[in-house]
């Protein structure tokens, strides 16, 4: 008669084949809600408040650095919350992609967004810039607000033949134009990565590796991706106690704390 011990049963368990975990809707809502934190704690809290970075020239500051231990080490802290930071993009990319495809009032999405986009310009500008309005910057919501419109616009008119496809490189192309002009917070990029995934949803592969070249130049935005391509189609919230508007509210919320810190910093 055999017998099992702990040891076999310890074998058993190496023997399981390795899956890969399953990445719902929510987890990437929770995902893109932690990493624009430590994106905006970097830029806000540390380069704004504690090193005062906008007081400076980009050479002066560059000296500062080079001649202060400190200054070098926060400044080296603040470079690695916008290197972890800047993976939000495209999982909110894919997140408002899904969205647009699945929402049953795209109206009052739209409202939504921009809503929460003027909402969060002020917090916005005193954490960024220490001014209550600054011209030269708008958050990352009004980008958000380009992308969807682009994103409605494309679901309406996107269709086989080349008068479609001509009219939707020109819906695109419109997108990152304004993006980049009225100086929307990571520009055309976004839009583009968003007008991709769109595009070629039907294709994901394609997508992800399109999408994935046009991130480069956010250095590694890149990384964004991996749970982006686990995704399971899951969009159901799973935590009851987190409302519908919570990740809407939490941009301006921790925008307004941000700019709190740097006065008082």
């Amino acid at each position: 008669m055999a017998v099992f011990g702990p040891r076999s049963r310890m074998l058993s368990t190496r023997r399981r084949p390795f899956t890969l975990p399953v990445v719902s809707a929510n987890w990437l809502k929770n995902a893109g809600a932690v990493l624009t934190l430590i994106y905006f704690f970097g830029l806000t809290v540390i380069q704004n408040g504690i090193l005062h970075a906008s007081d400076y020239t980009s050479q002066e500051f560059g000296e500062l650095i080079n001649t202060d231990n400190n200054v070098f080490m926060l400044s080296g802290v603040a470079t690695v919350c916008y290197l972890i930071g800047v993976a939000a993009i495209p999982i909110y990319a894919f997140l408002l992609v899904q969205g647009v495809l699945y929402t049953s009032n795209i109206k009052k999405y739209v409202l939504t967004v921009l809503i929460f986009a003027l909402i969060s310009e002020v917090p916005y500008d005193l954490a960024v810039s220490g001014k209550a309005f600054n011209w030269e910057d708008q958050n990352v919501l009004f980008t958000v607000l380009i992308a969807l419109i682009m994103l409605w616009l494309l679901k309406i008119f996107e269709g086989k033949g080349l008068g479609p496809k001509l009219l939707c490189f020109l819906i695109v192309a419109g997108g990152c134009f304004w993006a980049m002009v009225l100086g929307c917070k990571f520009g055309g990029g976004f839009v583009l990565i968003a007008a991709i995934l769109f595009l070629l949803r039907e294709k994901k592969g394609w997508s992800i590796v399109a999408s994935l070249i046009v991130s480069l130049i956010y250095a590694t935005a890149l990384f964004g991706f991996a749970p982006v391509a686990l995704y399971s189609g899951e969009r159901k919230n799973t935590d009851k106690k987190i409302g519908k508007y919570f990740y809407y509210a939490f941009y301006p919320a921790m925008l307004a704390v941000f700019a709190v810190i740097v006065a008082v910093l």
